[in-house]
């Protein structure tokens, strides 16, 4: 190759690198990932889960929600869609023995027109018991050294939750928010929760339990604003084996916020207006 013929291929292979590199796609350090959610901290070193908090969406419900009550399914007042939070088992419906599988039945067939054992027992102003109290109204969760406070908005109802491992009641003490124990997981909250009475029930229309219920919870704070929430419930005396809800809670950001008051007290005459109005 003479000179004159080496520096023409020279000056094409210039020209056409030039023209790859002007067309090359942009660099992928232009989209950079995503950082990780670095979770705030409470003075005492805990992971920052205070505030006001909500399962979403909140409060809807319909009959058809409600039905799924009859193939063993649950609506929980705040259904996702298909109506049910269940997410283990895979099909969505609560795994009832047979026994209390035709007791759900029952008492779905006659929520028209409840005879008073089929009435959800919080018309009768008890507390809404566990997981419910968590996942059916606003809660404003307080941090201190060695506990976690929950503080519900119906009827002002409340558990403390201790971090340590202090003893636990006596097994034959039972009580409508039960006895929870808490520990840190990374920066999951895992309560565990037993000594329940079986007078709540889970939801509007009969998904209920016995004294041997036993639930564990999980919170995890995933932004500033969103918290996921995951409840496995056991009950060897109801089910045929432990099941799992899901539900996402978002906390509320308004700094002048206040939680309502609520009042609720037994012997209200509401009782008896559901009792004899008339069926439709």
């Amino acid at each position: 190759m003479n000179g004159a013929t080496a520096m023409l291929a020279a000056t094409v292979a210039g020209v056409l690198t030039a023209s790859m590199s002007a067309q090359a796609p942009a660099s992928r350090s232009e989209s950079p990932t995503p950082r990780p959610y670095v979770q705030p901290r409470t003075p005492d070193g805990q992971p920052d889960i205070r505030g006001f908090w909500q399962v979403v969406p909140f409060g809807t419900y319909s009959l058809e929600d409600m039905s799924l009550q009859n193939q063993g399914g649950a609506n929980f007042m705040t259904p996702a869609p298909g109506g049910t939070r269940i997410i283990d088992p895979p099909n969505g419906k609560i795994p009832y023995q047979p026994w209390a599988a035709a007791r759900a039945k029952e008492i779905l067939e006659n929520h028209k027109d409840p005879k008073p054992h089929q009435l959800d027992p919080q018309s009768r102003c008890w507390l809404q018991g566990v997981p419910r109290g968590l996942a059916n109204s606003e809660s404003h969760i307080l941090q201190t050294p060695g506990q976690v406070v929950l503080l519900h908005e119906y009827s002002h109802s409340y558990r403390v939750i201790p971090l340590d491992d202090r003893p636990r009641l006596p097994e034959q003490v039972k009580l409508f928010m039960g006895e929870s124990r808490g520990r840190w997981e990374d920066r999951t909250l895992v309560i565990d929760t037993t000594n329940l009475n079986d007078i709540p029930w889970f939801d509007l229309v009969g998904s209920f339990h016995s004294d041997a219920l036993h639930v564990i919870e999980r919170l995890t704070r995933i932004d500033d604003e969103t918290m996921e929430y995951r409840v496995t419930i056991d009950d060897q005396k109801m089910y045929t084996r432990s099941w799992t809800l899901g539900y996402t809670m978002k906390r509320n950001t308004d700094s002048a916020w206040e939680q309502l008051e609520h009042a609720c007290f037994e012997g209200q005459r509401s009782l008896d207006h559901l009792l004899t109005r008339p069926a439709r």
